[in-house]
């Protein structure tokens, strides 16, 4: 019996050996002659910051857009016109800087309260260059928000008024 239970104490004692867990800890000091700060600020409160700085995202989408009554020889439009009459088209032209496979551009006009007045869409089918047309007395005299897609993203905003 005796024998028994020094070998029971000898295995538990081996078998706590054998689970004990090694713990290091890094005391890494910084190289000598060096100092070193840590600088603990409170957050900045930006709420009431009027902020005009804007971001980047991605790569740009488009290299040209235009919008006007009056389209080029070539079909494009280039500058910006504010201000149409209810007797001329719009045209919105939008070159694009890559034009992947499927690519879908659209035109969306919306009026009042976000109202959707003019929808358009075409298929890219790798081209670049893309010429909407509004067709005249299609809008009535009120203020307008013009958006030329790139696929789901916008690539123009403009806000035009048409009297």
């Amino acid at each position: 019996m005796f024998m028994n239970r020094r070998i029971a104490f000898i295995c538990l004692a081996a078998l706590s050996f054998a689970c004990r867990r090694e713990t290091t800890q890094s005391t890494a000091l910084p190289p000598r002659g060096v100092k070193t700060t840590t600088i603990v600020a409170p957050p900045a409160d930006l709420t009431r910051k009027k902020i005009k700085e804007t971001i980047p995202i991605g790569p740009p989408l488009v290299d040209d857009k235009g919008i006007g009554s009056r389209p080029n020889p070539d079909g494009t439009v280039s500058g910006e016109q504010k201000g149409f009459r209810t007797t001329e088209p719009i045209y919105l032209t939008m070159k694009f800087h890559d034009s992947p496979h499927g690519l879908q551009s659209s035109i969306v006009v919306e009026g009042k309260n976000g109202r959707t007045e003019f929808r358009d869409q075409k298929a890219m089918n790798g081209g670049k260059v893309v010429t909407f047309a509004v067709p005249a007395k299609k809008l009535k005299p009120g203020h307008y928000r013009v958006d030329g897609y790139w696929g789901g993203n916008v690539a123009a905003e403009y806000e035009i008024d048409v009297k």
